[in-house]
């Protein structure tokens, strides 16, 4: 009873969004200033706690509500939608998904490595820190110029595409 008042409330809500995005115009500029601070925001504070004793512990949190909120949102959808739900999935996820994929696979695995090598390999912590820093900071640029691109095109491209889907599906 009380699952089935839940899920009608939350796909009531989910299709007065749906119906919001494809009638109104999308700032693609706002967006993309929104999701590109957005998206650093959790760059950095994952980099930083990195770098501190927490890294480990944050890295197993967000792979956990990651998986949990992906989870609920392709089940919600595949229930609702059917078929058309797995359109509206990848149209969800698609372009930039290709993009954000190997950013989190690698800052989970280049900062287990590092947190591991300051903390666990070695005591002399500063004098690691800021050794394990300098080699770093080649990747670290280089995640962050793909995650200007990954916000870009969540911002336009992607956007634009899950607009003419809803429309579609909607």
């Amino acid at each position: 009873m009380f699952r089935a008042f839940y899920y009608d409330k939350m796909m009531s809500y989910h299709n007065i969004i749906f119906s919001e995005i494809v009638r109104e115009n999308i700032n693609y500029s706002g967006l993309f200033i929104y999701i590109l601070g957005k998206n650093f925001r959790e760059f950095l504070v994952f980099w930083l706690l990195s770098i501190t004793i927490l890294g480990i512990p944050y890295m197993i949190l967000k792979i956990i509500t990651f998986g949990f909120s992906t989870g609920f949102f392709i089940s919600a959808i595949a229930m609702q939608y059917g078929f058309k739900g797995i359109l509206l999935i990848l149209s969800y996820k698609f372009p930039h998904g290709i993009i954000y994929l190997p950013i989190i696979m690698l800052c989970i695995h280049k900062g287990y490595n590092l947190t591991r090598t300051i903390y666990h390999d070695n005591r002399d912590y500063m004098g690691t820190i800021t050794r394990q820093l300098k080699s770093y900071l080649l990747l670290f640029v280089f995640l962050s110029i793909l995650l200007v691109l990954g916000s870009f095109l969540e911002a336009y491209a992607g956007s634009f595409i899950l607009k003419k889907t809803l429309g579609f599906i909607t």
